[in-house]
């Protein structure tokens, strides 16, 4: 197992950066616990059953003549790249729908080819020293530019240089391998790109299943503590494999229920079956609803799609159905945030409502403005102006809040009052006739 002047040189920076950063015993400390934590029995177990997965998969490639031996570093550096980071992820997968779309992209992509050709030669071993931790440093101030807007322009200089230096490296690599074409074993070469691609490829159908084993097991265990009863609790997780199989979304929506309902018997676990598959096919066939009988809950969650405000699953709660979705001002942990809430029965939504929370006094104005907009977006798409209108006519902005009953409907804004920090709350309404306890109509 050969290793170029490149990858000497990351080793031994590496090697230098841990001896450095162990010095510190606040640090040893806490390896140590992060070592603890690691070395569970489901996690291990976890590891344990896909190094079986990846030496099965290696020994069908080498079946077949792909994998040899010679493959033996870029198999442990795909080891510690792919596997080990994607199996941190894997309690996440479900998720994100796009995820393993974007992996198969990413796995074909150009990007590893470049990355590939950039890597068949590398400078000397003094230059890769030097190379190794200046590149590094250049890619890490990138990425943090990258998160903070103040920042876009330096970002912006170092993306172009990591562009320059990119180029730079894929041309070394290629006028190298060009004055060397003798030595070049196209075959190897050919088998050190294709076996990651391919190692890659056959272990996503162990992330899927992983990842769907993962669900369960998290979904379960909260049905243990909503069911008591173990032989209940038992009764339901059999008859939710059965029904469900790989739908998670539909899982998840079972287990909020059962969360929710406590049902005590078999019955129970059956009729919150049937109700997480009648709420999924509303939401997948979205049933009109007359507007004088409220707003359809789906088309109600679209009326702030656009301001930022996607669309949340709307779920039964110990009162009603409910759904909400929060949208911040900012990136910073204390920014100002909005909550767009829409609540009603199964088929119908009676009651829709904003709130602004305020956290201090950075960006106040500026996020008041906005959430001001917010309500004139919302009202417009919920009733239409001309309610818009007269209900401008009725604020007062000395007032800490403000009603108005018009042609049955109910809209509301009140303000409570800040606390020594700045912090408040502001909170709009709107109230269909048909919500119960709304008196207008």
């Amino acid at each position: 197992m050969e290793l170029n002047n490149r990858e000497i040189a990351t080793l031994i920076w590496l090697a230098i950066l841990a001896v450095a950063v162990f010095r510190h015993a606040s640090v040893r400390i806490a390896f140590r616990g992060l070592l603890r934590a690691f070395v569970q029995r489901q996690i291990l177990l976890i590891y344990g059953v896909a190094a079986l997965y990846v030496g099965a998969c290696i020994a069908f490639l080498s079946w077949w003549g792909i994998w040899t031996a010679d493959n033996l570093k870029s198999t442990i550096f795909w080891s510690i790249t792919f596997v080990f980071v994607t199996l941190i992820d894997a309690n996440r997968i479900d998720e994100d729908k796009t995820y393993f779309g974007r992996t198969i992209g990413d796995t074909l992509g150009l990007t590893g080819l470049l990355v590939f050709i950039g890597g068949l030669e590398s400078f000397s071993l003094p230059a890769e020293m030097l190379f190794v931790p200046v590149m590094s440093f250049v890619s890490l101030m990138h990425q943090v530019g990258l998160r903070d807007p103040a920042h876009k322009p330096a970002s912006s200089c170092l993306g172009a240089l990591l562009v320059v230096a990119g180029i730079a490296i894929l041309a070394y690599s290629i006028h190298a391998t060009w004055l060397e074409w003798a030595k070049f074993d196209l075959r190897k070469n050919l088998s050190e790109l294709l076996v990651p691609i391919l190692l890659s490829l056959l272990f996503l159908p162990f992330l899927y299943a992983l990842s769907i084993f993962l669900v369960y097991d998290r979904n379960f265990t909260n049905i243990a503590y909503a069911l008591p009863d173990k032989g209940l609790a038992r009764f339901a997780r059999g008859r939710a494999l059965f029904a469900f199989r790989t739908d998670l979304d539909l899982l998840k929506r079972w287990r909020h229920i059962v969360a929710q309902r406590r049902p005590s018997d078999r019955l129970g676990v059956v009729q919150a079956i049937a109700q997480a598959m009648r709420e999924r096919d509303n939401a997948l066939r979205r049933p009109a609803v007359d507007l004088t009988d409220g707003w359809s809950p789906y088309v109600a969650l679209e009326f702030l799609v656009s301001e930022g405000f996607p669309p949340t699953p709307y779920l039964w709660y110990s009162d009603r159905y409910r759904a909400s979705v929060t949208h911040k001002f900012g990136d910073g942990p204390l920014a100002n945030y909005a909550t767009y809430y829409v609540e009603g029965d199964e088929a119908r939504a009676t009651l829709l409502t904003l709130e602004l929370w305020i956290w201090g006094n950075d960006n106040r104005e500026r996020d008041e403005e906005r959430f001001a907009e917010l309500v004139t977006i919302l009202m417009d798409r919920a009733v239409g102006a001309e309610a818009r209108s007269a209900f401008r006519d009725e604020l007062d902005p000395e007032a800490d809040g403000a009603s108005l009953d018009w042609n049955g409907y109910r809209f509301r804004i009140e303000a409570e009052e800040p606390n020594p920090t700045g912090r408040y709350s502001l909170e709009f309404s709107i109230a269909h006739p048909c919500e119960p306890g709304n008196t207008s109509s």
